[in-house]
């Protein structure tokens, strides 16, 4: 049998995975990258980017948006909606940095924290950024990172 994300992240303290689902695209890209996540230093930051776990026992890697007194508001950064009441409980590891095959992306460099400062300042034009970079430019871009 295998072991759940939280008791692999307990035993050796991260857990590399594939992420499933396309919610964090441009950053992370379905069947390209591989995810490091480490034990959660809570609180949480704003714009960490965060694995939880739903109460439907969905694992989500979501990016915080806001920091409240009764938890976490979180978003994908390829959608526009809004995530609310992600507790400290709910939260399974945090991302520490990604893989595009051998080259690893730590959310420390450079052009990540270039990347998240444009991204999320631009939460009100999101819709229309995502519609253009859908419909034009991500289709010839699909396999590279957007950090190099």
């Amino acid at each position: 049998m295998s072991k759940t994300i939280e008791e692999v992240i307990s035993e050796y303290g991260y857990c590399v995975k594939k992420p499933k689902g396309t919610s964090m695209y441009p950053m992370l890209r379905l069947n390209c990258d591989s995810i490091c996540v480490v034990r959660p230093a809570l609180p949480l930051k704003k714009y960490d980017v965060a694995l939880f776990k739903r109460a439907t026992g969905a694992y989500v890697l979501h990016r915080v948006m806001d920091v409240r007194e009764d938890g976490y508001v979180f978003c994908g950064d390829n959608q526009c909606s809004f995530e609310s009441g992600v507790t400290d409980d709910m939260i399974v590891g945090v991302l520490q940095s990604w893989y595009t095959g051998k080259k690893e992306h730590k959310v420390t460099d450079r052009g990540y924290l270039r990347y998240v400062s444009f991204w999320c300042s631009s939460m009100r034009l999101r819709a229309y950024i995502l519609w253009f970079c859908h419909k034009f430019l991500w289709r010839k871009y699909r396999g590279k990172s957007v950090t190099g």
